[in-house]
């Protein structure tokens, strides 16, 4: 009785364990419905997209999305640059005990930053140096004037879907 008592434990563990992002990312309680389906689409794609952040899955923690406050504002860096008028902003923090990673990352305990839009030109922006190396298929930025760098994803069209 024991052994099935632990064997029923083990297996409720590990897969809690092995749940995806996208179905585990926190959102602001408002959300409506359709745009937690949206989301979620979203950050499945990010983590389809980044291939980083799905092979180092293990060492990420606290996935956060949210849709951008400031959306449709003819002079944000974003509606500027890509010609965003809806996208969300995911946070995702490195475990400080991360274990497969480059020491010179210094990536353990910090926080990745992404915002994803959609039309017209959908994509991944990465707001950081370690966000982008995380990701492992967006480039590089080293320029302290201009962190962003750009990734297109088609299917982050969902994102104009987003009420």
């Amino acid at each position: 009785m024991n052994r099935i008592i632990i064997v029923v434990l083990a297996t409720m563990l590990l897969s809690a364990c092995g749940k995806p992002p996208y179905k585990s990312v926190s959102l602001a309680p408002d959300v409506s419905v359709d745009n937690q389906h949206i989301i979620q689409q979203a950050v499945k794609q990010l983590t389809i997209s980044c291939i980083g952040l799905n092979q180092r899955g293990y060492d990420l923690i606290n996935w956060h999305a949210t849709q951008a406050s400031n959306g449709g504002n003819p002079y944000n860096f974003h509606t500027e640059t890509w010609g965003w008028n809806r996208w969300i902003e995911v946070t995702v923090e490195v475990r400080p005990s991360a274990r497969d990673l480059p020491q010179e990352w210094g990536a353990r305990g910090q926080v990745l930053k992404y915002d994803l839009g959609g039309s017209p030109q959908p994509g991944i922006d990465g707001k950081t140096a370690l966000s982008q190396l995380m990701c492992g298929t967006l480039p590089v930025s080293h320029d302290p004037d201009n962190p962003h760098t750009f990734l297109a994803v088609p299917e982050m069209k969902v994102l104009d879907q987003l009420k």
